[in-house]
């Protein structure tokens, strides 16, 4: 089998390859990044030295990418602006990167007419907020922010190919992942690094925003179980339904890194995040009825991962 990768340096994308090629050696990996950035590159961890692995740069929204599809089996589109506070400040480049990006792999998919199946990883964000129960695949969307939207969006665009062309598509929406090699925008990096210099935790307003967190492998497993599990035109919420209040997850991350509660300072979010949804919820019935479950329990994942930026400091910089 040979699978391309889109978003190949990021933090999902290069776990996701690092995976399959453990998990199944024999299968070939075209990753594709938009620029060699060095620090991103060492999320392959020696994996771009792998022959069943090659590297290619390629900005999906401005460069010619028909060839990219060539003899490939299965599309993993990862590759998207994600940071919600950027797409508030400005939303411009994710409308090219998410949405315009998008289009131009389902028109290449369309032209080729060979591809087995195409993964769009999106979000549980595409749903708003929900303050009790979660969202089953078939809830209406409502996204509250720019980047939000603009994964709303490409999921519109991934749904009139499968049904006007027959692009043989599914999506997968997935709650907040978390472990190793995260950006040091992202809250994990981001708190565990102030909590090691000594410095207070920001918190977005009162602390009680809800969030569901699941450990990155467990993603990698769910979206390898879909390559053969999957049906094409489907979505699949894939979660380990295990949520925290925000103040919480501060909380036990000091508390892991030996440092009193009190480390925390409210930063009103307001003028930051306006919009900002109070809790995020997916229900993941529909996947685990099909094999696929968590490996990692939260507090394993969290556990672990304090400890794997505590002994990677030079990621944090």
């Amino acid at each position: 089998m040979k699978i391309l990768v889109t978003g190949c340096l990021g933090f999902i994308g290069s776990a996701f390859c690092k995976h399959v090629i453990t998990e199944n050696p024999e299968t070939k990996i075209i990753g594709i990044a938009r620029n060699p950035n060095p620090r991103n590159i060492k999320r392959l961890d020696g994996l771009e030295k792998n022959d069943n692995f090659r590297l290619m740069y390629r900005d999906l929204y401005k460069d010619d990418i028909y060839d990219l599809f060539d003899n490939v089996d299965v599309i993993y589109h990862f590759a998207a602006r994600t940071f919600v506070d950027h797409s508030i400040r400005d939303p411009s480049p994710f409308i090219k990167d998410n949405i315009g990006a998008t289009f131009k792999i389902l028109e290449a998919i369309r032209k080729h007419g060979d591809i087995q199946k195409l993964f769009f990883i999106s979000t549980d964000e595409v749903f708003g907020s929900i303050l009790k129960g979660s969202y089953k695949e078939d809830a209406r969307m409502n996204p509250t922010n720019p980047y939000s939207a603009t994964k709303a969006a490409a999921e519109m665009l991934v749904i009139s190919y499968y049904n006007t062309y027959g692009v043989p598509s599914i999506i997968t929406r997935t709650e907040n992942v978390f472990g190793p090699y995260q950006d040091p925008v992202k809250v994990f990096p981001v708190f565990i690094k102030k909590a090691l210099n000594n410095e207070k935790l920001p918190i977005y307003g009162d602390g009680k925003h809800i969030r569901q967190w699941l450990y990155v492998e467990d993603k990698c497993r769910a979206l390898l179980h879909l390559i053969e599990h999957g049906k094409i035109g489907e979505k699949y919420n894939i979660a380990g339904n295990q949520e925290l209040e925000n103040l919480e997850l501060g909380r036990k991350i000091l508390k892991l890194l030996g440092k009193p509660e009190n480390m925390i300072r409210f930063v009103p979010d307001f003028n930051i995040r306006p919009g900002h949804d109070r809790r995020y919820a997916l229900d993941s019935s529909k996947i685990r009825s099909i094999g696929w479950k968590p490996k990692w329990s939260l507090d394993e994942g969290i556990k672990y991962t304090v400890e794997w930026y505590k002994n990677n400091l030079w990621w944090l910089n």
